[in-house]
């Protein structure tokens, strides 16, 4: 997008972290904000905080994984502001501790499919088709992780749902393209957000209660002798053998919403928050070049 002044925003899930940055780095470029969260007071905090400064903002309690939620979300940014031209699918949720497929019960399976998969089809779905009978450049930033890229054991349905993110906004983007959109698949590594805790006070307290007791990926690791690494970002943790040394150091979300907008200003399809480097590139993609094996 060349020009963002006077565009209008939609963040999901903008309460706390990447969302609440992205929402501010937005207004700040001249971007009217609707902010949505499944907390609703989190969402009223942060329409206050970019009221406060000067921006024009309203806010929205917002399950993402429920299409009424989504429409009723839809229905208050076309109304407050005639019209939609940023959409930020941010939300996505974690189960903790980190665990193993065979320890993954299908709550968790629900619980992450739910957010991470259903919440972003329901803002295609309610969005999608208003914003495109709109003139003028639109883009949609979806959040993936960088588990969809490297290999992290004990994240297994996590990495599934994010990949599942990257197939969609790909291939829907070239659908959308002709008509004027623009896209950008945000990887984020480690940022210091609270989203660890956040995700799992979003679970009924029987499943809170369930997840005190799961078997931590970890400790096969230890069972087996291999090595573990510790990798840290605010309140969320995560110990898996990652292969290699980690040089990946976390990052606050202000720097992630400030990338995100030069990603929306360049229309680039992907943003990482760190750098991959080629041995991760290779690890992930090499394969691919060696895989057609033709029988005669």
């Amino acid at each position: 997008m060349k020009d963002l002044r006077n565009k209008t925003a939609v963040i999901v899930a903008g309460g706390n972290g990447i969302g609440r940055a992205m929402a501010h780095a937005l207004a700040d470029a001249g971007v009217n904000i609707v902010v949505a969260d499944i907390r609703a007071d989190a969402a009223e905090h942060v329409r206050s905080e970019i009221v406060d400064k000067g921006g024009r903002a309203v806010a929205l309690g917002t399950d993402a994984s429920k299409l009424d939620d989504m429409r009723r979300l839809a229905d208050l940014a076309f109304d407050s502001f005639g019209s939609v031209e940023i959409l930020c699918n941010n939300a996505g949720v974690a189960v903790r501790p980190f665990r193993a497929i065979w320890d993954t019960s299908y709550a968790d399976l629900q619980y992450m499919v739910g957010i991470n998969i259903w919440g972003i089809l329901n803002g295609y779905h309610v969005f999608v088709p208003r914003m495109r009978e709109q003139v003028g450049e639109k883009h949609i930033v979806n959040t993936s992780s960088q588990s969809a890229i490297l290999t992290y054991p004990s994240t297994s349905v996590y990495a599934m749902t994010k990949e599942a993110v990257t197939g969609l906004t790909r291939v829907a983007g070239e659908e959308l393209r002709p008509y004027g959109f623009g896209y950008t698949i945000l990887y984020p590594g480690l940022v210091n957000t609270p989203a660890a805790q956040k995700s799992g006070e979003l679970r009924s307290a029987e499943e809170q209660a369930a997840d005190m007791k799961v078997r931590p990926y970890s400790s096969y690791v230890e069972e087996r002798g291999e090595k573990l690494t510790m990798l840290e970002a605010g309140r969320g943790a995560m110990t898996t053998p990652i292969g290699g040394e980690l040089s990946q150091k976390a990052i606050e979300p202000e720097v992630v919403g400030q990338m995100v907008v030069a990603a929306i200003l360049a229309n680039r399809p992907i943003c990482f928050t760190h750098p991959i480097g080629e041995e991760g590139l290779e690890a992930r993609f090499g394969p691919y070049r060696d895989a057609y094996h033709p029988l005669v």
